[in-house]
């Protein structure tokens, strides 16, 4: 969804002649590197390899970003164009970078128009490949979106310089630059009628969007792998050229299908350590246990046990929530496999259902039906203090809400309204909320929600903290006044007798 005052145009064939006469004037001199897709990895990417310095201090690339002119890219052009980040972030360099790459060295720039492809020297590939659904019940109900991805991938064919070196950043299924990538584009090369050797490459990104947004690109350890020996070549050259590979060595795989295996692995095992925590957080809060302060006695076992996950709301983001159905799906349909990844399956389903829980303990704090409960929500992003909501679990809880016919207002101090949820109320002042709520929420830790005092409670409500908002000093004192309380994974709570109402509440 664009932003308000942001505004585009589809340019005439004259304005893209006109552009595209400005880009080849700036570029002279300098390999051409065009990123497709301007999304939260894309635009980052871009930003970062616009900023790339040669020995003498000169810009190494001109880049050229590109993206759909449809109503929910055409607004990232306009933003990149007009020197501004298309995605909110709390990481300053990344406007910076953007502003600087636009404005000062003037080697950044985007457009719809395909024709960006023909002066590639490289092709960065970061369009979306999404599931149809991402709550599952067996194998055979996984489904990919395929035709952006292939559509994506027939336009760079279609335009490419033969020499140039298409590099694929997006999570795919593994096996799918070989079976899938390649022959789209050797198809299209046919068509042509070139017969150069083709460069393709696989280096999966490992973008984190918060505080270390630009880090994550510049200053992080990737993985990549060609579909043969030059190809390999050309893509280390270029990760070499923007990456701090002397800090951060990089590493090649024998080919890009271990490369693919090893992103969905990658993020396949943190979500599989996400779900055995839960039913840990379970049996903490039935056995009156706080399992946080559990985990931290753990987590001092350092190479071992350090990267433990604690309780928590659920499991958001672009990744995590559907990059082990591509594991599924590429066993079944690519490499014809009757394979199950039984255990990866389960820890998906497992994650998709954590935010009930929030709800079941709210029913228990409520006593009653949930219907007519006035309930905020804190936290629709799925990362503290970052303004993404792709995939965020609080849709998960709220809509269970709304189907009890529970009256549900949501606040995000990251944001300034919920593009899923457009229909549901988004408060602006969190404490005029708060006021007028029977129950509050939190379901992502953001700074704001953590630095709240027990004076900030109007009055008693009922509180659940989803996410270890709430120390056990503050859970007290809100106790002491009246509240009632219960908290994922913190069953010394109710140990204590917070989820019942105080014996002597305070005026």
């Amino acid at each position: 969804m664009a932003p308000d005052g942001v505004s585009f145009a589809v340019p005439s064939p004259e304005a893209i002649d006109a552009q595209f006469a400005e880009i080849e004037r700036r570029a002279a001199g300098r390999k051409v590197v065009v990123v497709q897709g301007l999304g939260f990895v894309g635009s980052a990417v871009a930003a970062v390899i616009a900023a790339a310095r040669t020995p003498a201090g000169e810009p190494t690339y001109f880049v050229i970003g590109v993206d759909l002119a449809t109503p929910g890219s055409y607004w990232k052009i306009a933003r990149v164009n007009e020197g501004h980040a298309p995605i909110a972030s709390p990481d300053a360099e990344f406007d910076r970078l953007i502003a600087e790459g636009v404005q000062e060295s003037r080697n950044l720039c985007a457009t719809s128009a395909e024709r960006a492809y023909e002066l590639a020297d490289v092709v960065v590939v970061d369009v979306q490949l999404d599931v149809v659904d991402r709550a599952v019940e067996s194998a055979a109900d996984i489904q990919l979106r395929l035709s952006g991805l292939e559509a994506a991938i027939r336009v760079i064919g279609r335009r490419m310089r033969p020499d140039a070196l298409v590099l694929v950043e997006t999570t795919v299924p593994f096996g799918a630059c070989e079976r899938l990538i390649l022959p789209v584009l050797r198809e299209e090369r046919e068509r042509r009628g070139v017969t150069e050797l083709l460069l393709l490459a696989h280096a999966y990104e490992r973008v984190m969007p918060g505080p270390r947004y630009i880090s994550s690109i510049r200053k992080f350890w990737r993985t990549y792998a060609g579909i043969d020996g030059p190809s390999a070549q050309a893509a280390r050259a270029f990760l070499d050229s923007f990456i701090d590979t002397e800090s951060f060595p990089l590493r090649e795989l024998g080919d890009p299908t271990a490369s693919e295996m090893a992103k969905i692995l990658e993020n396949s095992y943190r979500a599989a350590n996400i779900a055995f925590i839960h039913e840990w957080t379970l049996l903490a809060e039935r056995t009156g246990v706080n399992l946080w302060e559990v985990v931290d006695s753990i987590r001092v076992r350092q190479g071992t046990h350090d990267n433990m996950r604690y309780p928590g709301f659920g499991v958001g983001g672009y990744c995590l929530t559907k990059d082990s159905l591509l594991a599924q799906w590429s066993a079944t349909h690519l490499f014809k496999m009757d394979h199950l990844l039984d255990v990866t399956l389960q820890a998906l389903g497992i994650n998709h259902r954590m935010p009930l829980h929030a709800r079941d303990l709210l029913r228990e704090l409520a006593g009653q039906p949930l219907k007519g409960l006035r309930v905020l929500v804190c936290g629709v992003s799925y990362l503290p203090d970052v303004a993404d909501t792709r995939n965020s679990p609080t849709e998960i809880f709220v809509d269970a809400l709304l189907e009890e016919g529970a009256a549900v207002t949501v606040h995000d101090s990251s944001l300034q309204f919920w593009p899923e949820r457009p229909q549901v109320p988004f408060a602006a002042d969190l404490a005029q909320a708060m006021s007028e709520a029977d129950a509050v929420v939190f379901a992502v830790p953001h700074g704001e929600y953590r630095r709240l005092t027990p004076a900030d409670f109007s009055r008693a409500v009922m509180v659940i903290d989803a996410n270890n908002v709430i120390d056990d000093a503050k859970a007290g004192a809100l106790h002491a006044a009246g509240s009632r309380l219960l908290g994922v994974g913190k069953g010394h709570w109710r140990k204590r007798g917070y989820d019942q109402l105080s014996a002597c509440p305070k005026s």
